[in-house]
């Protein structure tokens, strides 16, 4: 068996029969208000096909971001079950762009911001029964995953427990797995003062070129590094030759064709994550048995852990 056929093997559900109705996504944007915080908070919002319950998946954009962020991978895992929120985050989104408001939007006042915004749309998730054609009703809020890319890892990472050296950071107990894309090391303090508090499953993302100018003192390496100071215990990093900062943005021919992935790095971001969800949000054990044996769709260059 080729890799390639492998890979599509570790990805198919059992409920492969029914993959043409799997495609019919509902998507619903609105943009929520906090008055709490006088804030705005945009969503976009993929339902499955069907009528059930379903998990919820949180996906947070990346500096100078928006809805857009993590499109591939949210029309993915909403193609296989799951009901995926992505939030847009006033003050470091695609607004600054070209405003010389790029330093303001990377301060932790931001970080508090963005977190906060995470714990407001989860108590909105709760308190909404309908936004346009979306019933949220069936949104599964005791199996809840947070996802996000670059300062949206950062923003998941928060999320998950990891401590910072600013006030007003809190985890959410309500999210129950979580995916970083790009995720980063702490700016201050030891890795282990960090991140030895996160205990959900966590799976860190990143390439060999994971590098971004904007933040030149963490290198694709460093990106390694909270998975290495997690508690151990569902924790998983999935390295891919080649990938570069932009390509876990998910949002391809973003700003020119190095933003774009390959098929290769795109379809097993797609099968890994997938697996990952459905191990630790619904508990399919099938799901978590594919998962640890994840390397094995791997060619030499690619690399893929768990502790």
């Amino acid at each position: 068996m080729t890799k390639t056929m492998f890979l599509a093997a570790m990805l198919a559900a059992p409920a492969a029969a029914h993959a043409a109705l799997a495609d019919a996504i509902t998507t619903c944007d609105a943009a929520w208000r906090d008055d709490a915080r006088n804030r705005n908070v945009p969503v976009r919002i993929r339902m499955p096909a069907g009528t059930g319950n379903a998990p919820v998946i949180l996906f947070s954009h990346g500096l100078g971001g928006s809805l857009e962020g993590g499109t591939n991978w949210a029309v993915a895992w909403a193609k296989a079950g799951f009901i995926v929120v992505n939030l847009q985050h006033p003050g470091s989104d695609r607004s600054i762009i070209g405003s010389g408001r790029v330093a303001a939007a990377m301060a932790p006042a931001q970080l508090v911001a963005r977190v906060d915004d995470v714990h407001f749309l989860l108590d909105e998730l709760g308190r909404r029964s309908r936004e346009g054609a979306c019933d949220l009703r069936r949104a599964d809020l005791a199996h809840v995953g947070m996802s996000g890319h670059s300062f949206g890892a950062h923003t998941t990472q928060g999320i998950a427990g990891q401590r910072f050296p600013v006030a007003g950071i809190a985890a959410d107990p309500r999210v129950k797995a979580a995916i970083a894309f790009s995720p980063s090391p702490p700016m201050r303090g030891s890795d282990d003062a960090a991140f030895r508090a996160i205990a959900i499953p966590f799976f860190s993302v990143t390439g060999t070129q994971d590098a971004a100018p904007i933040t030149p003192n963490v290198t694709a390496r460093d990106r390694e590094r909270p998975f290495r100071a997690m508690p151990p215990g569902d924790k998983y990093l999935l390295v891919l030759e080649g990938a570069n900062h932009m390509m876990f943005n998910a949002q391809d021919g973003l700003r020119g064709p190095t933003s774009t992935a390959t098929p290769h790095i795109r379809d097993t971001v797609i099968a890994a994550t997938t697996l990952f969800w459905r191990a630790t949000l619904p508990g399919d054990v099938e799901a978590k048995r594919r998962l640890d044996a994840f390397a094995r769709t791997l060619p030499l260059g690619d690399r893929f852990e768990a502790r």
